[in-house]
């Protein structure tokens, strides 16, 4: 007997549970969007989106604060919008209990923005991936520019992959230079612009100094960065820097300067 009255409380309370939460659902669906509660990544450095271009753009399909049914929100649709941006990387849309829609966005990370002899230009992202330049905002990276006419179109991995375009393009080359040296502090901190000879060679503009850094083609790239690093540490003063006109690393167990 104990056992029956057991089973019938038991399965009271599971629908007891069920029906309060279809109602909880109920309520939740067609309560009205109180708020957009839009988070952007800006603490990684970069401000490419903003949340009053999310909102502007939720609103323009259709929803807005304090008049939009919960149920009446497309999260997806919000979601796929939103990736459409060419500054965002990912991100994540859902409606929570208390009325709010909340969305969370992670941008894309420029390492270089490149500008060809033409003067058009766009950035490249630190998963090899061209990214164009926006109106609102610029992002603070190194400059590559010079004798270059690099296309928006290819991605380091699309150049990689494809002989005849390793012949036409340096971008690949190039975004493994920044990539290599930016996981050094002090040449994150030191190297400002990068600068393509028309005989292929590359000049190197540092943050510090008026001098100019002759590195030649992008190849050795780890002993040329080293010795550099080695000399500003530890053998030249600071305060000398601008005594000297250009700094060349190209030869082997040597830095030949010359003097303004």
């Amino acid at each position: 007997m104990k056992k029956v009255l057991n089973i019938g409380l038991w399965s009271a309370f599971v629908v007891s549970i069920f029906v309060l939460f279809s109602f909880t659902e109920t309520n939740k669906n067609q309560a009205v969007c109180h708020a957009f509660d839009v988070a952007v990544d800006w603490d990684k450095g970069n401000q490419f989106v903003t949340q009053k271009m999310i909102k502007t753009l939720i609103n323009r399909m259709g929803y807005k604060e304090e008049e939009t049914i919960m149920d009446e929100i497309d999260s997806k649709a919000i979601e796929s919008k939103i990736n459409d941006m060419a500054s965002v990387e990912h991100v994540s849309v859902f409606k929570d209990m208390n009325g709010t829609l909340k969305v969370t966005i992670q941008q894309r990370k420029p390492i270089a923005r490149v500008i060809n002899k033409n003067g058009s230009s766009f950035y490249i992202d630190d998963k090899g991936k061209p990214m164009p330049i926006v109106e609102n905002y610029t992002a603070r990276v190194v400059v590559i520019n010079g004798n270059l006419n690099e296309k928006n179109t290819f991605s380091v991995e699309d150049i990689k992959a494809n002989d005849s375009l390793q012949k036409l393009y340096q971008l690949d080359d190039l975004y493994d230079f920044v990539s290599y040296y930016r996981k050094d502090d002090f040449f994150k901190a030191q190297i400002e612009q990068i600068y393509r000879e028309d005989n292929g060679e590359y000049i190197l503009i540092p943050k510090v100094g008026n001098q100019e850094i002759v590195f030649g083609k992008l190849t050795e790239v780890e002993r040329k960065l080293d010795n550099y690093k080695k000399w500003f540490l530890h053998g030249i003063n600071p305060e000398n820097l601008n005594l000297y006109k250009t700094i060349n690393l190209k030869y082997k167990g040597q830095i030949v300067c010359t003097k303004n």
